[in-house]
């Protein structure tokens, strides 16, 4: 079973990539704020179809006034974490730009884990710090060729 969600979750990383090299074309053409906009319309109109035709979808909206209203920041956050990632490409390859952002998510998924009372692992903060490594020589690299 967990060899599903590893498959999951790679599907997602290529997802990501296809979504990031999409969207930042749409932004080349209209802008950093329309795209990032026209990006949240149209994921906003894929929500509403998914609640259209998955029941379970459905049934879960009447919990939304349940949760706690700071859980709701998530969709802010998921704004801004768009428009820096539109941003940050106009300046770097998709490559460095996707590692860069795993970099950080690792970093901040340290910081949570932290929190939340999970142990920080060495070998994991090593496999950072290589990737960080790559990325810097990665740079310097492009810049001579």
């Amino acid at each position: 079973m967990e060899f599903v969600y590893i498959l999951v979750a790679l599907a997602l990383g290529c997802v990501n990539v296809f979504s990031r090299t999409l969207n930042f074309q749409a932004t080349k053409h209209l802008g950093s704020n329309s795209g990032c906009l026209i990006n949240y319309i149209v994921g906003s109109l894929a929500s509403l179809a998914v609640l259209l035709v998955y029941p379970e979808a459905r049934s879960s909206m009447y919990a939304m006034s349940e949760v706690p209203i700071w859980l709701y920041l998530g969709g802010a956050f998921g704004v801004v974490a768009f428009f820096l990632n539109i941003t940050s490409l106009n300046k770097m390859n998709l490559f460095q730009s996707a590692i860069i952002i795993l970099i950080g998510q690792l970093l901040a998924s340290f910081i949570f884990d932290y929190f939340f009372g999970y142990p920080l692992s060495t070998i994991k903060l090593m496999g950072v710090g290589i990737m960080v490594i790559g990325v810097i020589w990665d740079r310097k690299v492009s810049l001579k060729a």
